[in-house]
């Protein structure tokens, strides 16, 4: 080798053979990349985490399952009654109405004097006759005059709804009959004792009646052999209206 080339070689190779730390210089390259290595093992088993509750796995299976909102669907079918709830407070007073029109006791516009109304007594002892009108010999009252005591019928003069009712007495059968002129109205009311002590028989009524329509009580029997009671009989007939026709 010759003594040129054998220097420059020392002087490359002497900082390797003198320089034994890192303050040695370093005026090589970066050497090639080498292969990679294996994975590494696994790491243990981490311990096993609390459960879950039911209700937040099945919020989670809803939310997740959950779609689009749908279009209104028609109304159901209405369910069974329920049960009354508890009365509530008591609310407060509505405002004061208007003042009504002036009126009588039937509320018809009427003066209350002039409603119908009557109250006839029979205390002869001359024998009542089957199928004829009862004669009252007496009035308690009769407004107006509607009640007629010669022919023993109460004409309508005020068309509306009236109340009727009888009391009599006799002893033995007593048969009483409530009438009017046009045949719609036939009550029959007895009492059938056959011993001979004082019975009393009972009957009331309510009708409409129109204008100039008559009611009475007249006594009958089955038989058409006798033409008058065979005892004395006294009663109380009654009548009212209740409201006018409107």
């Amino acid at each position: 080798m010759q003594p040129l080339a054998l220097f420059a070689f020392l002087w490359v190779l002497l900082p390797f053979v003198f320089c034994q730390d890192d303050s040695c210089p370093i005026n090589g390259r970066n050497g090639v990349a080498g292969v990679p290595g294996r994975d590494g093992l696994s790491g243990a088993k981490g311990e096993k985490g609390a459960p879950a509750l039911q209700e937040e796995l099945n919020s989670i299976t809803l939310q997740e399952l959950k779609g689009e909102m749908g279009i209104r669907g028609p109304p159901g079918e209405r369910g069974p009654k329920g049960f009354m709830g508890a009365q509530g407070p008591k609310g407060s007073f509505g405002p004061k109405g208007p003042r009504g029109s002036s009126g009588g006791i039937d509320g018809s516009g009427g003066a209350a004097g002039t409603k119908p109304a009557f109250s006839v007594l029979r205390t002869q002892t001359e024998l009542a006759s089957y199928g004829t009108p009862v004669i009252f010999d007496s009035e308690l009252s009769n407004i107006n005059k509607d009640f007629n005591l010669k022919t023993g019928k109460f004409t309508c003069k005020d068309p509306g709804v009236y109340y009727f009712v009888f009391h009599a007495s006799s002893k033995g059968h007593i048969c009483l009959r409530l009438k009017n002129n046009s045949n719609t109205v036939s009550l029959n009311f007895c009492d059938l004792n056959p011993q001979s002590v004082s019975v009393v028989v009972s009957g009331g009524v309510v009708l409409q009646l129109s204008l100039y329509e008559e009611i009475w009580i007249e006594p009958f029997t089955k038989s058409g052999s006798a033409r008058n009671m065979p005892k004395s009989m006294s009663a109380v007939f009654n009548g009212f209206l209740i409201y006018r026709k409107t």
